[in-house]
Order: structure tokens, then C-alpha cells, then sequence
């Protein structure tokens, strides 16, 4: 007559405690098998069915008898699944989407920043491109007037938006630089994908015909652009912070991440960096539709200016659409409504 519990086995409510300890574990091996170099975008019928198999066996085995067995296997798994994901490498050549397939490039001399590879597309109703342009400018730092704070909401979730900031200078000249998801062919930008290492961080150096025109004509996503109570000398230093950024993600790319390393994360990281602060998480770099609430409590919004009456005066959409794509555009979505 054998025991019920061999001493190998453990007794049962350590082997349950041992199953739900391994669970957290279970679900990230099982999440970085399925997203992990994956498509963006596109779940993989058999890379889910692999990650659900493991996520079974790394929290089944240690309630299986042979606890020191089982607990050595789902440990030796989860190991190997960890190297998997550290080897992952992010790349600066691969097969880009034609709207991401140069990156910016900067050189700053004194004063004065040339950017290379400034995006002008033009895209159809679908959001194809219809017309591929790129340029090339130098913009003079002492010639530095404003920044603007772009928030575009989308998916119709609240909190869900992409941010990114304009630039003007002296003589009717914008720039907008963007941190953004970098999709190769075929990829969708999926949020969840973006937490395990599936596209690599880009900066879009754009001008605003392009990078508003897409989101107001193609998108029709509600967008809004707000000038930033800066000044001229802080508004500089961001702006030479984001180039720096820019111009080093070209020879060293990094991973983006949709919560780490976003659009919004790195914008909040260029304001710590300039001022010399360290902001507290909030939740609302996490979730970027609320940040004019976050710029407002930093005192950037205009002076006297509500976060009610800067939604209500600094919508876009309506001025965008009625203006033509031409050197006017800018001026004209910043008419008084």
C-alpha cells in the first residue's frame, strides 16, 4: 500500500501554491511566445497555440506528482523563454512602410539645425500614399517662436490618442517631430504587441501638411492643436532634446514599448530632462487623451486658459478640412474660430 504523498511530491497545498505562484510567470512566457518577433498586428494561430500550451504546462506541472520534478521543468521552460526574448535585437534596417522608411537625420552647427529627411506625403482616403516627398531644412534656434502640443484621439476609447509637438519658427515655418511605433510591411499597430518588443521606437520629422493632414483629412480622428505657454528658450532646448533623441535612435535603435516607451513616455522624458524634474507616474502619460490635463497642472496651457476652453478653441478639424493642402494650411488651422 503506497502513500498518498511521497515526499518528492510535497504536500498537495504546497504543489497548489506552487501552481499559482508559477501562474504570472506562465502568462508572460506565455504572452512572449505569441508576440515576441511576431507581425504586428497579426496573431499567429500557431504561436498563440504555443503559448497556451506552455502556459498549461508551466502552471500544471508543479500540481502534477513529482513536484521537484515538475517545479525544475517549468523553472528550466521559463528560462528558456527569457533568453528568447533577451536575444531579440531591435534593428534600424528592415522592411519599413514607405512613411517610415528614412529615418531623420540631424546636425547641429551653433545655432542652427538641419534636418534631413522631413516627411511632405500626401495620402489617399484609405490612407495609402499617393505622393512620396521628403526634404530637407535648417531651422535657427534664436529664430525659435512657439511649440504646439498635438493631441489626436482615436479608437473612440476614452484616454486612447497618439501626442506629438509642432514647432514654429520665424517666417511661417513648422516642423513637427512625432515619437511613434515603426511598422514594417504588412504590420498594424496593435498595443498589446507593442509591450513585447514587436516594433522598433521611431521619431517622424514632419511637416504639418503630412502629419496633421493625415489625421484630419484621412482619419478624421479629432485633433487639437495647442500652443504651449514656454517660451521661446525652453521651447528651443525641447526641441534640440527631441533632435538629439532623433538623430541617436538612427545609429542605435530601441525598442518602443506602449507604456515605457511611447509617444507620450518620451515626451514626458524631454520635459524631465530640460527642467531638471522628475515627474511622478501618472496615469495620464499612460493613458494620453487626458494630457491637456497634465500640461495644465505644468502651466502650459495659455495663460488664463482653461483645459475646457483649450478643447473648445484649439479643435482643428473643421478649419482643416476646409483648407487646402498648401503653403497656407498652417496659418489657416490656426485661424480664430
Amino acid at each position: 500500500m503506497s502513500n498518498a504523498t511521497t515526499h518528492d511530491d510535497g504536500p498537495r497545498w504546497l504543489r497548489w501554491v506552487m501552481a499559482l505562484v508559477m501562474l504570472p510567470a506562465a502568462l508572460l512566457a506565455a504572452a512572449l511566445l505569441t508576440y515576441v518577433g511576431g507581425v504586428g498586428g497579426e496573431l499567429s494561430p500557431m504561436r498563440l497555440g504555443l503559448g497556451l500550451a506552455v502556459l498549461v504546462a508551466m502552471v500544471v506541472w508543479p500540481v502534477t506528482p513529482g513536484i521537484k520534478r515538475g517545479g525544475l521543468l517549468a523553472a528550466l521552460l521559463a528560462v528558456l523563454i527569457g533568453v528568447f526574448f533577451i536575444a531579440q535585437r531591435p534593428a534600424a534596417e528592415r522592411d519599413w512602410q514607405e512613411n517610415v522608411s528614412r529615418s531623420p537625420r540631424a546636425t547641429i552647427e551653433g545655432r542652427e539645425v538641419t534636418l534631413r529627411h522631413v516627411r511632405d506625403f500626401r495620402y489617399d482616403e484609405e490612407g495609402e500614399v499617393e505622393e512620396a516627398r521628403w526634404y530637407d531644412a535648417t531651422y535657427n534656434l534664436d529664430a525659435m517662436k512657439q511649440a504646439y502640443f498635438i493631441l489626436t484621439t482615436f479608437g473612440g476609447v476614452p484616454g486612447v490618442a497618439h501626442v506629438m509637438v509642432s514647432f514654429e519658427f520665424e517666417d511661417d515655418r513648422f516642423v513637427v517631430l512625432s515619437a511613434e511605433a515603426r511598422r514594417e510591411e504588412g504590420e498594424s499597430y496593435d498595443p498589446i504587441g507593442g509591450m513585447f518588443r514587436q516594433y522598433e521606437l521611431f521619431y517622424v520629422a514632419a511637416d504639418e501638411r503630412d502629419a496633421l493632414g493625415l489625421r484630419t483629412y484621412v482619419h478624421k480622428d479629432p485633433t487639437w492643436v495647442i500652443p504651449m505657454n514656454a517660451g521661446p528658450e525652453k521651447t528651443a532646448e525641447f526641441f534640440v532634446d527631441m533632435v538629439e533623441r532623433m538623430e541617436a535612435l538612427a545609429t542605435q535603435p530601441s525598442w518602443y514599448h506602449t507604456v515605457l516607451n511611447s509617444c507620450s513616455s518620451n515626451l514626458a522624458a524631454h520635459y524631465e530632462r530640460i527642467n531638471a524634474v522628475e515627474l511622478p507616474p501618472d496615469y495620464r502619460v499612460l493613458l494620453p487623451g487626458f494630457s491637456e490635463e497634465l500640461i495644465a497642472e505644468l502651466d502650459l496651457l495659455p495663460e488664463g486658459m482653461s483645459v475646457a476652453q483649450a478643447r473648445e478653441r484649439f479643435l482643428i478639424n473643421e478649419r482643416a478640412l476646409a483648407a487646402p493642402l498648401d503653403a497656407n494650411f498652417s496659418k489657416a488651422i490656426r485661424s480664430t474660430p
